[in-house]
């Protein structure tokens, strides 16, 4: 694969994976607390979920200008869903098992 297309696969894949974020922690957050605050906590949630997995698409031994700048590795992919995967659970089905009681 080209790495153009490798640049533009792992940024679709960090935006989703951060847009993500942010809907479910705004979603969760609003129904508690103020809506500004919402959006700043979903903000910041969402800001660190775009750093933790542009990290992992990183390579290894990268140095500026002398090769790629993202390595699209299966691992990483898996990795990227299982994450939003656990903070799906955690905000939509967490919840609701303690409201049961």
């Amino acid at each position: 694969m080209e790495p153009q297309y490798e640049k533009i696969i792992v940024l679709v894949i960090v935006l989703l994976a951060g847009f993500v974020t942010w809907k479910m922690v705004k979603d969760f957050y609003i129904t508690k607390m103020h809506k500004v605050i919402a959006h700043l906590i979903a903000v910041a949630t969402s800001s660190f979920m775009l750093l933790s997995t542009m990290f992992l698409f990183m390579p290894k031994n990268y140095q500026r200008g002398t090769g790629p700048e993202v390595e699209l590795s299966f691992m990483s992919v898996i990795t990227v869903f299982v994450m939003v995967a656990v903070l799906y659970v955690f905000f939509k089905y967490a919840p609701q098992s303690t409201k049961k009681k």
